[in-house]
């Protein structure tokens, strides 16, 4: 029993052993080393990444943010940051810090540059999306960087890490910050630089848990202990704020659900719900509801549904929609055909 409980252990280290497949550190390294520096090449490929995330930003098209987030070289200082300080490396890690510096001014200045230029700055769902990150892109940015320095670790890893650029998502904050100096608003400003920063710190903290992890060799005798603490209270300065979005976020989500299941199980029974928004944020709720003929009391009795499942609304907007009015526009449309129909046959 004992010898079948061993070879049992056995298998599962074997299963996970991640020291095996893991090419040599000194490759690693250079890798490691390259990506982190910013110029030439990397800086117009950062570059061209901004403008293309700023139009995907702007149209709402999200197939152009992921191909901007593939395109960009954002992803190595922050690698850097993490493996040096996970290895004591104070020569990597000082250039690491210097080019994530460079790259957000870069990114800062593109985009801004482009808000300016561009007439057709508006806020989108997709720009306002990347300004205020919550604990779930924390859990997301801190498994990616586990998984990068897992990948950058092997043979290949290039899809794991195009795949860690696409979930973390560092480009589109940056352009969220250009959208914010660009307009004069302080809010995108400060919250795409946050959430850039909280991606950024996670990625790096699992980056170096990883590095720990695979016990890479020490470049020096001492270790980064003060980097080590920074680590630790820019991560929890981080996560505090994140956490409150997250918590503000399950409370709209929650909202949002209530009153849905409040029109579909009791308004929708007795009245004709055209269509309905919701403003889980504000707590405001618009309804268009089908009647025969004008009922002043219809308001009442829909915010009393409302009331009676405890749900709080600051307003409750119902627009009455007279079905003869719906009857008489559908009546003129289809004559509109018909008359359409008979000119083509005359024809």
């Amino acid at each position: 029993m004992i010898a079948k409980i061993a070879l049992f252990k056995r298998y599962i280290r074997q299963l996970f052993d991640l020291k095996s497949s893991q090419e040599a550190e000194e490759k690693t390294y250079l890798e490691i080393k390259e990506g982190v520096e910013f110029r030439g090449k990397n800086l117009w490929l950062l570059a061209f990444a901004i403008l293309i995330a700023c139009i995907g930003l702007n149209i709402n098209s999200k197939s152009a943010v992921i191909g901007a987030m593939i395109l960009s070289p954002v992803m190595g200082p922050i690698f850097g940051i993490g493996f040096s300080v996970g290895t004591a490396d104070v020569v990597l890690f000082k250039n690491s810090l210097q080019n994530a510096l460079k790259i957000i001014i870069v990114s800062v200045f593109f985009s801004t540059l482009y808000y300016v230029v561009n007439p057709y700055s508006i806020e989108t769902e997709e720009l306002i999306s990347f300004s205020k990150p919550t604990f779930f892109d924390v859990l997301l940015a801190f498994i990616g960087g586990l998984a990068a320095m897992l990948a950058i670790s092997r043979e290949s890893g290039t899809q794991v890490i195009i795949a860690v650029a696409v979930a973390t998502s560092c480009i589109p904050p940056l352009c969220t910050a250009g959208f914010g100096i660009a307009n004069w608003n302080i809010e995108y400003l400060l919250g795409g630089l946050y959430t850039y920063s909280i991606n950024s710190i996670f990625i790096g903290l699992g980056t170096l848990m990883m590095t720990k992890y695979l016990k890479f060799k020490q470049q020096s005798d001492r270790s980064i202990k003060s980097v080590n603490g920074w680590f630790v209270v820019l991560g929890l300065l981080t996560l505090l704020p994140a956490l409150y979005f997250a918590y503000e976020l399950a409370i709209q989500n929650m909202f949002q659900y209530r009153v849905e299941r409040v029109i579909n199980d009791k308004i929708e029974p007795h009245f004709h719900v055209i269509n309905y928004s919701i403003d889980s944020k504000n707590k405001i709720i618009e309804l268009d509801v089908s009647t025969t003929s004008f009922n002043g009391s219809i308001d009442a009795q829909i915010t009393q549904y409302f009331m009676q499942n405890n749900l709080k609304c600051h307003d409750v907007v119902v627009h009455q929609n007279i079905e003869e009015n719906l009857d008489l526009v559908k009546e003129i449309k289809k004559l509109q055909v018909e008359i359409k129909q008979l000119k083509k046959s005359k024809n």
